[in-house]
């Protein structure tokens, strides 16, 4: 099984790459900077390409060439909270999506394009694949719904994966979750967490197994599914569960509402997933601590000592 993974370097495609390649697939990561986070440490692993997926020219001609059964598409401008400029928003999450999605048509290959639950709106509460998308969403909402019509309309195999808040270990330069955290604890400074937004806490080795059930389906029959954890949680309940795992003072979670911490671009929010349709396959996400303690092991193979 050949496997072309966009945003090789980011948070997600970086651990895509190991969590392939440990299965068996031959992949070809591809990366738009950072290309030293990715290491060619196995026969089954090319040599990463650098490909920016503005340029639709140059990603027809690295799909071609590499002929991929299957593209998980994980390139995107991806810090909600960021207030990156509509244009390039539109660039990169948008038509680079279309891009891809073009160029993955021409060789048949299914394509498995990464959204969010931001499409849903921010006090939905409990959601599915069927309930109703924020239609009047701006910002990096916007751009992932945009790109979810771009995969419908361009690609000929595809499935749209709608993953809530992810966790785990990652590069240097990545920030999900329990990363911030880590990094304010190893400062000795207090995490700002906030109590009043609520996600299905994911582990990004739960969400490429989620993605590995659906390759193993065979042929794509171009569907949605919603992805999160076995439990929902306000950021400040997953925080200090995290913090008692690694035993760390729970005085160092500075709980608070988010519309207290100067600067922040956001408010209150409830996003709850129901997974069913995707346990349909068979995948189920692991406890919270069985989640932290494989992260503690896989960095542990990762920082030898």
């Amino acid at each position: 099984m050949k496997l072309l993974i966009t945003g090789a370097s980011g948070f997600v495609g970086w651990n895509a790459v190991r969590y392939f390649v440990d299965r068996g697939f031959y992949v070809q990561p591809t990366f738009h900077s950072l290309s030293h986070y990715l290491q060619n440490h196995t026969e089954r692993v090319r040599l990463p390409v650098q490909l920016s997926v503005q340029d639709g020219d140059a990603v027809a001609e690295v799909v071609s060439r590499f002929q991929p059964n299957v593209i998980l598409h994980a390139a995107a401008l991806a810090r909600p909270q960021a207030a990156h400029p509509p244009d390039i928003l539109h660039q990169v999450n948008v038509l680079g999506t279309q891009h891809v999605a073009r160029a993955a048509s021409a060789v048949n290959a299914h394509l498995i394009f990464l959204s969010t639950d931001f499409v849903y709106p921010s006090s939905a509460g409990l959601v599915n694949e069927e309930s109703l998308v924020d239609v009047r969403s701006a910002g990096y909402a916007r751009s992932k719904l945009e790109a979810e019509r771009e995969v419908k309309l361009h690609a000929n195999r595809w499935t749209i994966i709608r993953p809530t808040n992810m966790f785990g270990i990652g590069t240097h330069s990545s920030n999900c979750f329990t990363q911030f955290l880590d990094r304010k604890w190893e400062a000795k400074e207090s995490a700002p967490v906030f109590s009043d937004q609520t996600r299905s806490f994911l582990y990004v080795d739960d969400l490429l197994s989620a993605a590995e059930h659906i390759i193993a389906r065979g042929e794509a029959q171009s569907e949605t599914y919603v992805c999160g954890g076995s439990e929902a949680l306000t950021r400040a309940s997953f925080a200090l569960r995290y913090a008692t795992f690694n035993g760390i003072d729970p005085s160092f979670c500075n709980v608070m509402e988010s519309d207290q911490l100067a600067g922040y671009i956001g408010g209150s929010s409830d996003i709850r997933l129901d997974t069913a349709k995707l346990r349909g396959l068979g995948w189920k996400p692991r406890p919270l601590e069985e989640a932290f303690e494989d992260m503690r092991q896989k960095g542990v193979r990762e920082n030898p000592s």
